[in-house]
């Protein structure tokens, strides 16, 4: 299986804009980068159009995935750590009311016991 050659969308402007200027002609363009001129006006005219559009590389999509994996696991450990504070702060609450305040309906069942 053949695999496509990969271009920065930088390096095409480069090419265009080279061309455009005068600076080298579309045939020498052509040998020099081993580009087929089909090739160089299909650019040309996606840059005149605005047509032409950054297409990621095989690396920077892998990148973005595991971008948006860790962006899901930060969310998901915000989540856990919010409801563990929440579950804490309970606690303290509860810890601090069920004090050792002692009233006279809890005396009266402590001599309950006793007895």
């Amino acid at each position: 299986m053949k695999k496509y050659r990969y271009f920065p969308l930088e390096y095409k402007q480069q090419i265009v804009n080279e061309i455009e200027s005068g600076i080298r002609t579309k045939a020498a363009i052509a040998r020099e980068e081993h580009l087929s001129s089909s090739l160089i006006d299909r650019w040309q005219k996606q840059i005149h159009e605005g047509t032409m559009i950054h297409h990621p590389s095989t690396k920077e999509r892998q990148l973005e995935r595991e971008l948006e994996r860790y962006k899901k696991k930060v969310g998901e450990l915000t989540l856990e750590n919010d409801l563990l504070k929440k579950i804490d702060e309970y606690c303290r609450s509860m810890r601090r009311s069920n004090g050792s305040i002692v009233t006279g309906r809890s005396m009266a069942w402590r001599r309950d016991v006793k007895s």
